[in-house]
């Protein structure tokens, strides 16, 4: 069913199995992530996640969504600094969470990326 929708929908299905659709270029809080992933359960979606890459330390992303989830949730349960990165947290009802990290990441051959990613769940 989920195919289907999100086929008719416009969206670009990148590939998929039983529990994962991978998707191109998706709007989210008002950015496009290049990488989104859908990730399913027993009863249906069960989390989302939204990937974004530079090749230079660029937070504005993070920065700018932080700012609104602070904006219409308060503070996140959970901030941490890691690794010259940024991690934040917040729960919701019925076990829901919002999840924005901001960090770098050596990829293959070695280069540096700094990806923002944005994960909602339950």
């Amino acid at each position: 069913i989920s195919l289907n929708y999100l086929l008719n929908g416009g969206y670009v299905v990148d590939s998929y199995t039983n529990d994962v659709v991978y998707l191109r270029n998706v709007n989210e809080m008002s950015f496009l992530w290049p990488d989104a992933t859908l990730y399913y359960g027993t009863n249906g979606l069960i989390g989302s996640q939204f990937s974004y890459s530079t090749n230079y330390y660029d937070r504005t992303r993070y920065n700018q969504i932080y700012s609104t989830f602070v904006t219409r949730y308060g503070a996140p349960v959970n901030y941490q600094a890691v690794n010259n990165g940024y991690i934040a947290t917040w729960f919701g009802y019925d076990n829901g969470y919002i999840s924005l990290e901001f960090k770098p990441v050596y990829g293959a051959g070695g280069h540096l990326r700094y990806y923002t990613t944005l994960s909602f769940g339950l």
